[in-house]
């Protein structure tokens, strides 16, 4: 069972159906992590309230985590519209992006794979060249690595 980590302050979100998991993978050519499923049945993409997820290394978001305050659902405003943003940022192909707001990412990695792939952070911005860094083995992994965020002001 995967740990429910979506905010209270959601709106409602059209429910994920059998038929939309289908047609992403087609869309996408991939097999969605059961996990990822299995979140986006309870609810089917928003906003976390845990929101964030450690780092070993500094980015550009922080010198020890990375923010990840949405998932995107399988729906026209989520993960079927990946294509567009792959284009519009000049990321690589073959990542379905969970998360991010155009300069960073954090994305499903079928670089190397079809089912059951890695989570990683991309950085357009960080350095001259795409900024990459493993986060996770898979989707659970990071779903459970999350955490609430302080702000110090």
């Amino acid at each position: 069972m995967i740990r429910n980590v979506w905010s209270y302050r959601n709106e409602s979100l059209p429910a994920l159906t059998p038929e939309k998991v289908q047609e992403a993978e087609v869309k996408l050519g991939v097999k969605l992590p059961k996990s990822y499923i299995e979140l986006c049945s309870i609810q089917n993409g928003g906003y976390l309230e845990y929101d964030a997820f450690p780092t070993l290394v500094p980015t550009s978001w922080a010198d020890d985590h990375v923010s990840v305050d949405h998932i995107r659902g399988v729906n026209e405003d989520g993960i079927l519209d990946n294509q567009y943003y792959i284009d519009e940022w000049g990321l690589p192909n073959h990542i379905v992006l969970l998360c991010g707001d155009g300069h960073s990412w954090v994305a499903l990695d079928y670089r190397e794979t079809k089912e059951n792939p890695p989570i990683i952070y991309v950085d357009a911005e960080y350095t001259d060249e795409i900024f990459i860094l493993e986060l996770a083995s898979d989707f659970e992994s990071l779903i459970n690595g999350l955490f609430i965020y302080e702000h110090n002001e």
